[in-house]
């Protein structure tokens, strides 16, 4: 069985910016995934009742106020780092950005093409075609539009839904939207800033205290740890 967890992005000052990716985790990593993730959450003293997000990485104003920017990247880092493995990965990413007045239905026709680039299809022993899909809700995106736009690639791909699409709360419990939250709001970070002709103008001074591009450094490295994640650009 396998489980995929989807998330998007938006950007604050590019109003038409979005993001998606998506995350798959087998059943047999599942367990080691999510007990390492609370593990790490739990022993740097991350209070279990707030959500640890993407979005607040970088302010210790908002989110967990008593643990501060450093740590939560050291937390972030730690996190991404149970992806691996001596052998391979335990999770996979997919990532894609678009430019869109209509974030609902670029999310919906996008969403499709990025599952059937990570998806790979299903093997016939029993119970390895059984896919179950979580998207952290949003209040524009019904479960059951999220299962009519993938039900095409899913069938194509050989595996059968297990139950609803379940559009989930995001919290302590949700490892798999944790990791998709976090991966889109790094990449879509690192997307936005690093085409910024603004930062282009900076002087070298600047450059060296310049919030963004501090943004743009620490996403870059977080990012590199993954080792399989994949983007895609939607045409």
């Amino acid at each position: 069985m396998k489980f995929l967890f989807i998330d998007e992005t938006s950007d604050a000052n590019k109003k038409d910016y979005f993001g998606i990716c998506i995350v798959l985790i087998d059943s047999s990593n599942y367990k080691l995934i999510k007990d390492g993730a609370q593990k790490i959450l739990k022993s740097s003293g991350w209070d279990p009742n707030i959500e640890f997000k993407g979005s607040t990485l970088f302010s210790s104003k908002s989110g967990d106020t008593k643990i501060n920017v450093e740590k939560r990247l050291e937390i972030a880092e730690n996190l991404l780092s149970l992806n691996l493995s001596s052998k391979n990965s335990r999770i996979k990413f997919a990532y894609c950005d678009f430019y869109s007045p209509n974030f609902k239905r670029d999310y919906l026709e996008n969403l499709p093409k990025l599952i059937s680039k990570l998806l790979p299809s299903a093997t016939k022993r029993a119970g390895k075609n059984l896919l179950s899909v979580h998207y952290d809700n949003h209040d524009s995106i019904s479960p059951k539009e999220v299962e009519k736009a993938i039900e095409k690639i899913i069938k194509n791909k050989k595996y059968y839904l297990f139950e609803d699409v379940i559009a989930s709360k995001s919290n302590f419990e949700t490892i798999g939207i944790l990791y998709a939250d976090l991966v889109v709001y790094l990449y879509g970070r690192h997307e936005v800033l690093s085409k910024d002709k603004n930062i282009e103008k900076l002087s070298p001074d600047q450059t060296k205290t310049d919030h963004r591009v501090k943004k743009i450094k620490i996403s870059k490295k977080l990012l590199k740890i993954i080792k399989n994640l994949k983007a895609y650009e939607v045409k």
